[in-house]
């Protein structure tokens, strides 16, 4: 920071002029840029001390990035086993269920027409007595779990074969609802997250949902990044914040300079009107000087000194450089 004789000398006072300063103005002006200097000092390590509460923000972000980022790929990883089993049970325990119940009524249906041509070959004489029928082992434990009352696959126990499911118009008008309230959030989240309507109608996102294997709320995650939103408005938040806690912390301290800058410009004000008051060229605003006509006429009277009036040239210019003498003495006094 410049020293206060800079500071004069660059108002446009040469070295005389400064130094006639009065020494208290000096001294006051000093202890001002001194005091600004500190403040300055204070305000750069307060700005200091941001930035790198900013920094640690900024890594503890970049490290819940990443955590999220190691999660959201584990849930990928889960939902591919799911869509694998869920293929594998479609294409493959679905079709193999479906032939083993064709086998079964085709056996069922050949078993009854044995069954009415053994009756005939009895009721015509052909046959002595009835043939003999197959009698099932003891059912296991395993068995008895798995199967119901009638000899049916029975659902939803472990290790049985998968019973065909059954719908009641309660699931389905609970599925619907639920299908309507999941698309009426997605739209309300893109909406939120980016200030429009979805690009593609909730119809559009089903069927591109269905065509991946994927249920419309995880595609529509996906496919218009909400993560990835979510995460920038986050950021831009958080800017926001430590900005806001930045200015908060300089302020006081850019105030303080405010006014030490104030007071240094007003006391170079003052110092200059001073000079101009006393010693400058603007008639209008120098302050003009006792008249000392009296005083020179008695001297002259007293034989003090010269009439000025009865000087030759030479002795004015003596006279002349003792009078500035005289003042340069009084005014460094």
């Amino acid at each position: 920071m410049p020293t206060v004789q800079e500071i004069l000398k660059q108002s446009g006072l040469n070295d005389e002029q400064i130094a006639a300063v009065d020494a208290k103005v000096m001294a006051g002006v000093t202890g001002v840029l001194t005091a600004a200097e500190q403040a300055q000092h204070t305000a750069q390590e307060a700005a200091a001390k941001a930035n790198a509460d900013l920094l640690a923000t900024q890594q503890a972000q970049e490290k819940a990035d990443k955590e999220r980022q190691a999660a959201v790929q584990e849930k990928e990883a889960a939902e591919t086993i799911k869509r694998a089993n869920e293929q594998y049970y479609a294409e493959s325990i679905v079709p193999a269920l479906n032939t083993w119940g064709t086998e079964k009524a085709n056996l069922e249906a050949e078993i009854a027409f044995y069954r009415k041509q053994n009756e005939t070959a009895r009721n015509s004489g052909f046959i002595a007595a009835e043939a003999p029928k197959f009698t099932p082992p003891e059912a296991s434990f395993s068995e008895a779990q798995v199967r119901d009352n009638k000899g049916r696959y029975a659902a939803n126990v472990p290790g049985a074969t998968p019973g065909s499911p059954t719908f009641t118009m309660e699931d389905v008008r609970n599925g619907l609802g639920s299908t309507l309230g999941t698309l009426t959030d997605i739209q309300w989240k893109y909406q939120t997250l980016f200030g429009k309507p979805m690009p593609i109608s909730p119809t559009e996102l089903v069927r591109q949902a269905e065509a991946v294997k994927l249920d419309p709320a995880t595609y529509a995650a996906r496919t218009f990044q909400f993560t990835e939103k979510e995460t920038e408005i986050a950021r831009r938040a958080q800017e926001e914040h430590d900005a806001k806690i930045r200015a908060e912390a300089v302020a006081p301290f850019e105030a303080k300079l405010a006014e030490k800058d104030k007071a240094v410009d007003e006391a170079i004000k003052a110092n200059d009107r001073k000079w101009a008051e006393k010693i400058g060229s603007n008639p209008d605003v120098r302050i003009a000087e006792t008249s000392r006509f009296a005083d020179v006429t008695r001297a002259v009277k007293a034989g003090e000194r010269a009439d000025p009036l009865s000087m030759n040239d030479s002795q004015r210019k003596i006279a002349t450089r003792q009078a500035i003498r005289s003042e340069i003495v009084e005014n460094a006094a």
